[in-house]
């Protein structure tokens, strides 16, 4: 089984803040004199996925080697982790960029994307058997993680992007990854949308396959869907930190790259019920989807905007500039440093 993780719900993370937690806790703050950011992500479980990178940076002590102590506020999905991003509750998120999009747009919320932790689309469509084309899926019980949540959205996007409506399927919010395939092959639902890394660990089930490889179901989206944000006052704030942050982070990723097994030697020790065979298929699978520069580039940002502006639920929302919703310029930073690696769909 996953080993147990301390997780910190969204309304306890806002009281623990509003009460000054990192005042209360001074062993916390002032751990080996370093400065805190707290990092809010939208998943409670770490997953065999690139985002894994943001865990894993700390358990290996990439933050800390790049003059950070990041702590992880772990949630369950992209709006809790927004919500905790705008009411101050933590420093940073990994969150949706459409979701960013929409906040500035609609709300002139000062949000800015400064990173990300991985590129492409890792993920595929996994049904019972008797679902044999997408066409099939009208109707039926397709599990996501909770709405408005990342899988959900890309799910719609690759609906949208093959001619079917986006609520075509009958949305059943269970949870993470882990339980959302469990659940497909106990036969509790019809089909759900995970990584390939999650897809493994049923793979063989009887009456399960893949209706959507990753290749296809990446066809239809942009190269990149998600990134860490931060508010303005806190980039003002705390800047030398999120540069630290963003060194350790585009550090940690080119570390997987180039050494599969130590990815492969830190997930299981975090996710015993995943098999090392699967795990190891896995980065093979992600050898060119770490952001080893980042992931920041300005043409592949601007194709994931206009293809959001694409979508029906963007049809009323404000345009807004690249600039208005992004700070390249931690990402500059580190490769002004370190020089950009090569050999990636992550160009700098």
């Amino acid at each position: 089984m996953a080993k147990k993780k301390t997780r910190l719900p969204l309304l306890a993370a806002i009281l623990a803040v509003a009460a000054g937690l990192a005042v209360a806790n001074p062993a916390l703050s002032q751990d080996a004199g370093l400065p805190v950011l707290k990092l809010a992500l939208a998943d409670g479980a770490i997953n065999p996925t690139p985002d894994s990178v943001l865990e894993l940076a700390e358990k290996l002590g990439f933050y800390e080697k790049h003059g950070v102590k990041v702590e992880l506020v772990e949630l369950q999905g992209t709006p809790q982790a927004v919500a905790a991003l705008n009411t101050g509750a933590v420093d940073l998120a990994d969150i949706t960029i459409d979701s960013a999009i929409r906040l500035r747009a609609d709300s002139d919320l000062p949000i800015r994307g400064i990173v990300a932790s991985g590129i492409g689309s890792p993920f595929l469509v996994a049904a019972k058997a008797e679902i044999k084309t997408p066409a099939d899926l009208a109707g039926k019980a397709f599990a996501i993680a909770n709405r408005g949540s990342l899988d959900q959205n890309l799910t719609q996007s690759w609906l949208q992007g093959i001619g079917m409506s986006p609520d075509a399927p009958d949305w059943v919010p269970i949870g993470p990854p882990a339980t959302r395939v469990q659940a497909l092959a106990a036969g509790r639902v019809d089909a759900t949308t995970v990584s390939f890394g999650t897809f493994l660990s049923i793979k063989g089930t009887p009456g399960i396959h893949v209706l959507v490889t990753p290749e296809d179901f990446g066809k239809t989206g942009p190269q990149l869907s998600k990134f860490v944000a931060a508010l303005d006052g806190t980039i003002d704030k705390k800047h030398e930190a999120i540069q630290h942050f963003t060194d350790a982070l585009i550090d940690a990723a080119r570390s997987f790259a180039a050494n599969p097994d130590q990815w492969v030697k830190a997930m299981g020790d975090v996710r015993d019920d995943l098999a090392k065979e699967n795990l190891e298929a896995t980065a093979r699978f992600f050898d060119r989807y770490w952001c080893v520069n980042g992931c920041m580039n300005r043409d592949m940002l601007a194709k994931t905007a206009a293809y959001i502006y694409a979508s029906k639920d963007f049809a009323d929302v404000k345009k807004v500039d690249l600039g208005d919703f992004t700070d390249l310029s931690f990402v500059a930073n580190s490769l002004r440093t370190e020089g950009a690696a090569q050999g990636s769909i992550d160009p700098p």
